[in-house]
């Protein structure tokens, strides 16, 4: 269960695909990059998605980050447009980690709502597998894993109480990563 972005036209997008797209650049630049980076720093490089253009963001981002690879000096910080997407390089103190090349990844059409995030992300869910499971044999539980780390079960408790679905589930849980199940009472299950 993750959550999702609001596309311009109105629909909800794949925040995930989004967001993966900006880990793995920072992850290829640490390898095609990172050994340009002197010892004693590591870059910071900050990416605003979803990009326009993949491929030229990719492209321009990789060169911007070899030039400033080369003129590391702590303290350094810069930010750019590059394709239409914001972009920043900052230059660290060297991470323990080994990576010289680190980030992070904001995604402009996320909302920072955590509950109406939960609210959404329970809401799709439990329709889509209503659509999927109500030809079987009944009753039916759902299980739900939640891998929207900022909402945990009295979170998604409160989404619960705030949708009106209707399912084919007699009851649904929701699995934390660290394995603890909680029960929500959602909706109305329509019995068939």
């Amino acid at each position: 269960m993750s959550p999702f972005t609001f596309e311009p036209d109105g629909t909800l997008g794949n925040r995930l695909s989004q967001d993966t797209f900006g880990i793995r650049l920072i992850n290829d630049l640490n390898e095609s990059v990172g050994a340009l980076v002197p010892d004693k720093f590591s870059l910071l490089v900050g990416l605003w998605v979803p990009v326009g253009n993949a491929t030229q963001f990719r492209k321009l981002l990789t060169t911007w980050v070899k030039q400033v690879a080369v003129i590391a000096k702590r303290g350094l910080k810069r930010t750019r447009k590059l394709a239409g997407s914001k972009a920043s390089v900052s230059v660290i103190p060297r991470r323990s980690s080994g990576n010289k090349i680190i980030g992070y990844v904001a995604n402009t059409r996320s909302s920072a709502d955590i509950g109406l995030n939960a609210r959404l992300i329970l809401e799709d869910r439990i329709l889509r597998k209503s659509v999927i499971c109500s030809p079987l044999p009944k009753p039916i539980w759902l299980a739900l894993l939640n891998d929207y780390w900022l909402a945990d079960a009295e979170t998604y408790a409160i989404a619960a109480r705030e949708i009106k679905v209707t399912h084919c589930f007699e009851r649904i849980f929701l699995i934390s990563q660290e394995g603890l199940v909680s029960e929500l009472a959602v909706g109305e299950c329509d019995g068939a």
